[in-house]
């Protein structure tokens, strides 16, 4: 039998509560030469083997608990496809997408990761998730490219282009050219990953939303670290690569800078209100170098010095 044009990479870890879902959208598009890599890393609340009696094209990878990097990264190693596709365990994608990208490959031979939109699935205030279903669209429908978010993309993501890594196919020669994720790294792994795709290959996104991203407090977003992971990306990026990309696209410093301070002083923000005012008091220091909305960063910076309960604000 000839590979499957398409692996699909799952990671989980204690993730049965969602799955199942996640499955489906997979297992449900109407792209159908796949095969999905459920990579289960180390679970304890479930028999991860039982998933593959549901379908022919699902494969059982068991870890130990080494992290999603290096699950992704086995995933890409014993993948049979020519392109790679990612999906989290508790998200979802639109009926559609795989067709949608693989036409656009088919198109574009020169472009080495197509990717999409994404909507922020958040919870109701009872903790219940709408139906995915209310959400969706038909991604099938979406078969040309965002023009703002397509190209050699380096110089857009320093300067904030977010690409989601669930809406995202690879072609297998990328993988090859970039060698993975980082797996020293526990945040910021797909952002990484993406400035050293965009080194090496066009990257496009089509022109609607292909994914639904689960928001809840197990999401990436929530998770806080005492350095900011991503103002270490920047400055790491810079001095690798510079501002500038192919096609003579340029990044200038000054807008580079203030990339820089808007990262510190949501960093500062989210730190001060988890009642990390030291962590915090740094971080708006860094933003108020960059001239980064200097009242306020002047004021929690004052405030980090009294005694006292902070209360949650609402906005930054």
């Amino acid at each position: 039998m000839s590979p499957p044009r398409v692996s699909v990479i799952i990671p989980v870890r204690n993730g049965k509560d969602y799955l199942q879902e996640a499955l489906d959208s997979v297992l449900q598009q109407s792209f159908t030469d796949l095969e999905l890599l459920l990579i289960d890393d180390g679970s304890t609340d479930d028999d991860y083997d039982r998933y593959a009696v549901q379908d022919t094209r699902i494969r059982v990878i068991h870890l130990t608990g080494t992290g999603v990097s290096h699950a992704r990264n086995v995933g890409m190693a014993q993948a049979l496809g020519e392109l790679l596709a990612f999906l989290d365990a508790d998200d979802v994608w639109f009926p559609g997408k795989l067709q949608a990208q693989v036409t656009y490959f088919d198109e574009h031979p020169e472009v080495g990761v197509v990717f999409g939109k994404f909507i922020r699935w958040n919870a109701q205030p009872d903790g219940q998730f709408p139906p995915a279903i209310a959400l969706m669209e038909d991604a099938a429908q979406f078969t040309n490219a965002d023009p703002e978010r397509s190209g050699w993309l380096y110089t857009r993501l320093l300067d904030g282009l977010l690409v989601g890594m669930n809406t995202a196919v690879v072609r297998r020669s990328v993988y090859e050219a970039v060698g993975g994720f980082n797996e020293a790294m526990r945040q910021g792994e797909d952002y990484d990953f993406w400035l050293k795709t965009s080194r090496v290959a066009q990257m496009h996104s089509l022109n609607g939303p292909v994914a639904l991203y689960r928001i809840h407090t197990a999401s990436a977003m929530y998770r806080l670290s005492e350095g900011s992971h991503l103002a270490n990306l920047l400055h790491g990026a810079s001095l690798r690569w510079g501002l500038s990309t192919h096609g003579g696209q340029q990044l200038a410093p000054r807008s580079f800078e203030k990339r820089l301070a808007a990262v510190y002083f949501d960093h500062a923000y989210a730190h001060y209100w988890q009642g990390n005012r030291t962590i915090a008091r740094g971080a708006f220091w860094q933003a108020l170098r960059r001239r980064h909305r200097p009242l306020r960063c002047l004021a929690y910076i004052v405030l980090s010095y009294l005694p006292g309960h902070t209360r949650r604000s609402t906005a930054p």
